[in-house]
C-alpha cells in the first residue's frame, strides 16, 4: 500500500515537472525570439546604415513566418465571425522592438479577442511540432529536407508570439479565470479535482513529454543564431 502511494506521488511529481518544463521552455523561446529580432535589426542597421533597408531585409527574412502569423489571426477571426480589415506584412520599428506585421480586427468580446490574439501561438506550435513529428517518421532524409525543416521551425518560432496589441483582452480573461478557479478551489475542491483529472491521463503526460523535447529544437536554433549575430555585431563594433 505504501509503495502504491509512493509511486503515485512520484508519478504526480513527474507530470508536474513535464508541465513546468514546458512553460519554462515556452517562456525562454519567447524571450529568445524577441531578442533575436532586435539583434538582427541592429546588425542589419549597422551594415546598411539605413532604417528603410533594415526594415526591407527583415520583411523578406521573416516573410514566411509573418504570413503564417497574420493568417492565423484571420482564420481565428473568420471562425469566430469577427470582421477583419487590411493585413500588413511590412515590419515597423516600434518602441519596444520590431513589429513584423499586423491585421485589423474589429472590437469584440474579451473571449473572442483572446482566442484571436493567441491563434498564431497555437497554430505556430502545431506547425513546429508537426514538422518535427514528420521528420521522426522519415526512415531517411537528405540534407535539403533537414535544411527546409530547420528553416520552417526558425521562421515560425520567431514569429508565432503575439504583440501587446494582439493580446488585448487576454490579460483580463486570465485574471477573471484565475479568480473564478481560486473561488471554486476554496468552495468546491472536489470540482477542481474533476477539472484536473484529464491532465493526469497518460496521453496528456506524453504530450508534454514530447513537447518538452520538441521545444528544445527551436531554442537551440535561436541560441546558435544569436551567437552568430552577436559575433557579427562585435566585429562591426
Amino acid at each position: 500500500m505504501k509503495n502504491g502511494l509512493l509511486k503515485d506521488k512520484i508519478g504526480v511529481k513527474i507530470r508536474v515537472m513535464f508541465a513546468i518544463l514546458f512553460i519554462v521552455e515556452f517562456v525562454l523561446l519567447f524571450l529568445l525570439a524577441r531578442y533575436l529580432i532586435k539583434s538582427l535589426s541592429r546588425v542589419f542597421f549597422r551594415i546598411t546604415k539605413s532604417e528603410k533597408i533594415t526594415i526591407a531585409i527583415l520583411s523578406y527574412f521573416f516573410l514566411p513566418g509573418t504570413i503564417v502569423h497574420e493568417l492565423s489571426h484571420l482564420l481565428a477571426a473568420g471562425l469566430l465571425l469577427v470582421k477583419t480589415g487590411d493585413m500588413e506584412l511590412t515590419p515597423k520599428i516600434i518602441e519596444d522592438g520590431v513589429r513584423l506585421g499586423s491585421v485589423e480586427v474589429e472590437k469584440t468580446d474579451i473571449l473572442r479577442r483572446a482566442v484571436i490574439g493567441v491563434a498564431p501561438v497555437l497554430i505556430g506550435m502545431a506547425v513546429i511540432f508537426g514538422t518535427l513529428f514528420y521528420l521522426q517518421t522519415l526512415k531517411s532524409a537528405n540534407l535539403i529536407i533537414y535544411a527546409i525543416a530547420v528553416w520552417i521551425i526558425f521562421e515560425v518560432a520567431n514569429t508565432l508570439f503575439s504583440s501587446r496589441k494582439d493580446l488585448e483582452g487576454t490579460l483580463e480573461l486570465l485574471i477573471t479565470s484565475s479568480i473564478l478557479l481560486a473561488a471554486i478551489f476554496i468552495l468546491k475542491p472536489e470540482i477542481m479535482r474533476q477539472f484536473f483529472a484529464p491532465f493526469q491521463r497518460i496521453e496528456v503526460v506524453n504530450f508534454f513529454k514530447n513537447a518538452d523535447l520538441f521545444l528544445i529544437v527551436p531554442i537551440l536554433i535561436d541560441l546558435i543564431c544569436l551567437s552568430i549575430t552577436k559575433s557579427l555585431f562585435l566585429k562591426k563594433s
